[in-house]
């Protein structure tokens, strides 16, 4: 399925222009967010060297961009631990910044980072790793050959630029590069191609932390008396999620994030859909923000500090790779000789057009749910084939992250910041080893590479 773009009246032939070599690498990275992540260090520790091009001036994906500073909140009390290179960066980063300024009880909120202290720790610790990094690079296109590609190729302030590289990792989140190669791909759900709402999150300061720390789920209430409110259809909001759910609160009287603002009904490929859902997610916003401030006593004071930077999508593009893992494959936890990783079984789909109804329960036998929420629980686990992340005609190129070959129920779970990640880390060492035993990704030796994940702390294979 092709994306849903803007309509074409007329086209014209810009002039030609050569883009100068600006770079040479081993491995290429494209997105700094999760799975650039763990795709570039993972790479970097197998001597590659390694570039990592990221279009904003910061790395972290849509935890600093967007706000999502909670990864693995349906983990909490569970046995299923985050592993991986994951594990080992929040180790790092709370000897570095404890629990982010977070006042209330450890055990009554999940960790949370703070999106500007990751900020600072992410260009540290992927500077360690020497991964040279290029920010406010756009990937515009590639340069290949019979599935080879040679050169990928990026806008800049000074017209294109190419970065030549022997192995390409895609792990833009949205398959730029991939789309670029002409490799296939579906988006959104099969009815209609909608993608999942996009959210605009946002930060408050001047919350009366005396009067919310008398009861320190006062921040939770707050969220269940707005959703009382809501669904009493005394509210008029454009938003029509029910439950705001909120971050960290300091005790300079921040609350670190306001998951609250959705827009519906966009396509995150398209410029005009995108500016008119960043339009509407800040007035969003602002709703929330009067109504929040006229209605709770320890949020009378608050002023509007800090809006994300840009919305947070959950999905666009999933490429066609050599396997596609479905609902089917989470639901009966599908055992795959080439797997690289097990996730929980949790899924999180956020309605495309607005529309809640129902329990927000997964069953197979329902047709195009409007949404689904279900906990993970540990009894229920997954695996992750490495054939999702080898995109279809090509040589030397894989995928990472929310990207990888998936259909959209699968993709709900595999979207998480631990699962892009997990596929990360998998990519760059199946870069790694590809480029030490001169072989292309299809054909790659899997006992080796598991092998290698397996040292790296991955649990690669489901309990028999």
């Amino acid at each position: 399925m092709k994306a849903r773009a803007a309509r074409i009246r007329e086209t014209v032939a810009p002039r030609a222009r050569t883009a100068a070599v600006t770079g040479e690498t081993d491995v290429l990275v494209v997105g700094g967010g999760p799975a650039g992540i763990g795709a570039a260090v993972s790479a970097a520790r197998q001597g590659m060297k390694v570039i990592l091009l990221e279009k904003r001036g910061f790395l972290g994906g849509n935890m600093t961009s967007a706000f999502v500073e909670t990864c693995n909140h349906f983990l909490a009390g569970k046995k299923f631990k985050a592993h991986g290179l994951y594990a080992e960066i929040e180790k790092k980063y709370r000897k570095e910044y404890g629990r982010s300024d977070e006042i209330r009880d450890a055990d009554s909120v999940p960790f949370r980072f703070s999106s500007e202290y990751l900020k600072i720790f992410l260009d540290e610790f992927m500077s360690g790793e020497k991964v040279d990094i290029k920010f406010h690079a756009f990937v515009s296109d590639v340069v290949a050959k019979r599935g080879v590609i040679t050169h990928v190729i990026i806008q800049t302030k000074c017209g294109p630029q190419a970065i030549k590289a022997r192995m390409v990792i895609d792990a833009s989140g949205d398959g730029d590069v991939a789309f670029h190669a002409g490799v296939p791909y579906e988006q959104g759900r099969p009815k209609d191609g909608k993608n999942m709402g996009g959210t605009t999150n946002f930060r408050v300061n001047g919350v009366d932390v005396g009067e919310v720390m008398k009861d320190k789920r006062t921040l939770h209430a707050i969220s269940e008396a707005y959703r009382t409110a809501y669904k009493a259809g005394g509210l008029k909001m454009p938003c029509t999620r029910e439950y705001p759910p909120m971050g960290r609160l300091t005790r300079g009287g921040v609350i670190s994030y306001i998951n609250y603002a959705d827009a519906y009904d966009v396509n995150p490929l398209d410029i005009d859909s995108l500016t008119g859902a960043e339009m509407r997610g800040r007035q969003g916003v602002k709703r929330m923000f009067n109504y929040l401030k006229s209605n709770f006593k320890a949020l009378k004071d608050i002023e509007l500090c800090s809006i994300a930077t840009e919305m947070g999508f959950r999905d666009s593009r999933r490429i066609r790779g050599l396997y596609r893992l479905t609902c089917d494959d989470t639901e009966e936890n599908r055992h795959f000789a080439d797997s690289i990783a097990v996730f929980p079984r949790f899924y999180d789909y956020v309605s495309p057009d607005g529309n809640w109804s129902g329990d927000g329960r997964w069953d197979r036998t329902r047709k195009d749910p409007a949404w689904i929420f279900e906990w993970f629980d540990d009894r229920r686990t997954f695996e992750i084939p490495y054939r999702c992340l080898v995109p279809v005609g090509t040589r030397n190129m894989l995928v990472s992250g929310r990207c990888i070959s998936a259909d959209y129920i699968a993709e709900s779970s595999l979207r998480a910041v631990l699962a892009c990640m997990l596929t990360g880390q998998a990519a760059g060492t199946a870069a790694g080893i590809c480029l030490r035993d001169k072989t292309a990704p299809a054909d790659i030796d899997v006992k080796k590479l598991q092998s290698r994940l397996a040292r790296q702390g991955i649990v690669v294979r489901s309990p028999a």
